[in-house]
C-alpha cells in the first residue's frame, strides 16, 4: 500500500536532492591588498631584466648594450631639466589626442549600437579608418596643420576614434536586454535603467577601450614626433638614432614605458576596480 504525503506535510526526501550553490560570499571575497600579484608582476619585470642581460652578453653594445648601462643612462637623463620638457610634450600630446578619440568614439559607438541605421551607415567608416596605417594619418595632420601640437593631437585623436568607437559598439550590443526588461517591470524610471543597468554593462569595454587607447595614441605620437617635430620623445628616439646611440634609444622608451606603467597602475586600474566594484570576483 503506497504512503501519500499530504499537503501540510512536506516532503523531506527532495531538500536532499538540491545541489548548494554558491553564496555571494564565496564570489565576492573580503576587500583586502593583496601583494601576491605586486611580487608576481616584479618576478615577471626581474626575469625580463634576467634575459636581457644574457642577450646582451652575445651583442656589441652598439646594438644590445646591457641594462645596467641603460638604466645608468636612464638616470642621467632624469638630472637634466630637459628631459622632463619632452616628457611632459609627449603626456600632453598624448592625453589630448585621447580625449578627442574617446568623445567622438562615444558618440559614434552609441550611435551605431543604438541605431540600427547608425550602424548599417558608419560601420564601413569606422573600419576603414581603423584598417589605414597611424603613419598616414600623421603625414595628413602634418601636411594639414604643420609641425606644431596641433598635428599630433589630431593624428593621435584620428587614429585612436575607431577603436574606441568599435569597442564601444560591442559593448552596447552586449547589453543584457532581460535586464533592462526587468528594470521596466519593476518600473524604473529611464534615468534608472540607464544609470544603474546600462551603464554598468558599457563600463568594461569603455575601459577597455581606454587602454587599447593609450597604447595607440603613444604609439602615434611617436611617429608624428619622428617624422617632423622637434620636441616629445619621439623626437629625442629620432635624434638618438641619428647617431647611432641605441643605449639612449632605450633609455627613453623605457622611460616613457614607465610612464604608461604608472598611469595604467595608479590611475586606470583604481579607476576600474571603483566603477566596476558590483561585479562578483571568481578569482581566488
Amino acid at each position: 500500500m503506497s504512503t501519500l504525503h499530504s499537503d501540510s506535510e512536506p516532503d523531506v526526501s527532495l531538500a536532499t536532492a538540491v545541489v548548494p550553490v554558491a553564496g555571494e560570499a564565496d564570489l565576492v571575497p573580503v576587500v583586502r591588498r593583496s601583494w601576491r600579484g605586486v611580487w608576481l608582476r616584479a618576478m615577471s619585470l626581474a626575469a625580463l631584466v634576467v634575459v636581457w642581460f644574457i642577450a646582451s652578453l652575445f651583442f656589441d653594445e652598439s646594438v644590445l648594450p646591457g641594462p645596467i648601462r641603460v638604466f645608468g643612462t636612464l638616470v642621467q637623463n632624469l638630472g637634466d631639466s630637459e628631459t622632463y620638457f619632452h616628457l611632459w610634450t609627449t603626456v600632453y600630446r598624448v592625453v589630448a589626442g585621447m580625449i578627442i578619440a574617446v568623445a567622438f568614439g562615444l558618440i559614434i559607438g552609441l550611435a551605431m549600437g543604438l541605431s540600427k541605421f547608425g550602424e548599417e551607415f558608419l560601420d564601413s567608416w569606422v573600419l576603414v579608418a581603423f584598417t589605414v596605417p597611424s603613419v598616414v594619418y600623421g603625414i595628413l595632420a602634418i601636411l594639414w596643420f604643420g609641425l606644431n601640437d596641433l598635428a599630433a593631437i589630431v593624428a593621435i585623436g584620428v587614429t585612436a576614434v575607431p577603436a574606441v568607437a568599435i569597442n564601444m559598439w560591442q559593448g552596447v550590443k552586449a547589453i543584457d536586454l532581460s535586464l533592462v526588461r526587468m528594470g521596466q517591470a519593476f518600473h524604473f524610471s529611464r534615468g534608472a535603467i540607464l544609470r544603474k543597468l546600462v551603464v554598468p554593462q558599457v563600463i568594461p569595454y569603455l575601459l577597455a577601450a581606454l587602454r587599447y587607447a593609450l597604447g595607440l595614441s603613444w604609439k602615434i605620437a611617436t611617429v608624428v614626433e619622428l617624422i617632423g617635430l622637434s620636441s616629445g620623445v619621439g623626437y629625442q628616439l629620432s635624434y638618438w638614432f641619428g647617431l647611432f646611440n641605441m643605449t639612449q634609444v632605450l633609455a627613453w622608451t623605457i622611460l616613457f614605458t614607465i610612464v604608461l606603467l604608472l598611469i595604467e597602475f595608479l590611475i586606470l586600474k583604481p579607476t576600474e576596480h571603483w566603477l566596476t566594484r558590483w561585479r562578483p570576483s571568481m578569482q581566488n
